[in-house]
């Protein structure tokens, strides 16, 4: 029943960082509009990159250097972290994008966020999932409750605010982890860099491959529609998301399940996931234009839920080839569609706009289907 527990409260925590991000962009483009919520997402998306390039695959490498040496397991921790913190200088970039106060809260956020993320792998490997979910918790109340208080929207303003969410979220997480009680030692060595090569490389593949179609957004449009983008593609993946939570209660024993019984839940989850997605995408339809206003075509949303669909026919799949380890096959399948997304992104904004971004994610889908079910890279 513990162990039932644990996993539903991971699960909710999982997908809670996606709702609360969804939820904060609907209600900051409803009340500032969509050019000054669209400044605000262009800042962090420039963070959470800064953030990704430093942070790069420590989570999976730590996670199972904790299981290998349990008696170190805070002195491998601080020597990632204060390693990987030689890399906070990267986040200077930041000054060629924004004036000098912008900037200034750019980094403080950057610093915060390496900071509370380098907390993930002690957070798996002690199972404090409920703690972690409260701190999301209390930085998404700080950050929503802030829209419907402030009146004026001013960029500066809100990443203080965001810098003060993290604190907090980092504050509860130490107090509860208990810092104080381990003993204090670390290496700064290079090693850390080059054992999360493959976590960095894997982690960055599966990346592009998802999200190079937003920063493409962020760097070639206007800003109104940077936030239009955004909130509809977070809310589709919030919707592909969902295939995952259904094969939630199999994924433990999918690893020593007949192909037979596997069949029979790759059939449940295409049956699936038609009149899941649909559904869906109308409900999103309904919020995002009655809510955000955000004017998108319909054929916006047809294809963001065509896009949507892939994932519930090859997702088992991708477990499948964890499991008789060919995470090198995955790797590469992630970097060719990678390539594709960036190539077929930037071609299809320049002759379609907005469009052409969500055409390139379902495209790309479909050729990750095709990698998975005809096996195209063994």
């Amino acid at each position: 029943m513990n162990r039932l527990l644990l996993i539903g409260i991971n699960t909710i925590r999982g997908f809670s960082g996606p709702v609360f991000n969804f939820l904060i962009a609907l209600f900051g483009i409803k009340f500032f509009g969509k050019e000054d919520w669209g400044a605000m997402i262009y800042a962090l998306l420039l963070v959470f990159l800064v953030v990704f390039i430093i942070s790069w695959g420590n989570k999976d490498y730590l996670v199972r250097k904790y299981s290998a040496q349990p008696s170190k397991i805070y002195h491998a921790f601080y020597s990632n972290f204060f390693s990987r913190s030689l890399l906070l200088p990267l986040a200077l970039l930041l000054f060629l994008f924004f004036p000098f106060s912008i900037a200034i809260w750019c980094i403080i956020l950057v610093i915060l966020m390496h900071s509370y993320n380098a907390l993930e792998s002690l957070v798996i490997y002690h199972q404090k999932f409920g703690y972690q979910f409260v701190a999301e918790l209390l930085a998404f109340g700080i950050i929503l409750s802030s829209i419907f208080y402030v009146e004026n929207f001013d960029l500066q303003t809100f990443l203080k605010l965001y810098c003060f969410a993290f604190f907090v979220k980092f504050l509860c997480l130490v107090t509860n982890l208990k810092f104080w009680k381990e003993k204090f030692s670390y290496k700064i060595s290079v090693n850390e860099f080059k054992a999360t090569f493959w976590f960095f490389m894997l982690g960055l593949s599966g990346w592009v491959a998802s999200k190079a179609d937003l920063y493409i957004v962020n760097f070639t449009m206007p800003k109104a529609q940077i936030s239009q983008y955004q909130i509809a593609i977070t809310a589709f993946l919030l919707i592909q998301s969902l295939s995952y939570l259904i094969i939630l209660p199999f994924t433990k024993h999918l690893y020593r399940l007949p192909e037979k019984s596997i069949a029979k839940i790759k059939k449940i989850l295409a049956l699936t996931s038609f009149p899941l997605v649909s559904v869906c995408t109308v409900i999103l339809w309904l919020v995002l234009e009655n809510i955000a206003n955000s004017n998108l075509p319909v054929n916006f949303y047809v294809f963001g839920g065509l896009a949507s669909i892939p994932i519930y026919f090859f997702i088992i799949d991708i477990i499948m080839y964890y499991k008789n380890k060919k995470e090198s096959s995955i790797l590469k399948i992630n970097f060719i569609n990678a390539l594709l997304n960036i190539v077929l992104t930037y071609l299809l904004i320049q002759k379609i706009g907005i469009m052409g971004a969500i055409i390139s994610v379902f495209i790309n889908q479909c050729s990750f289907l095709c990698f998975y079910k005809f096996k195209l890279i063994k």
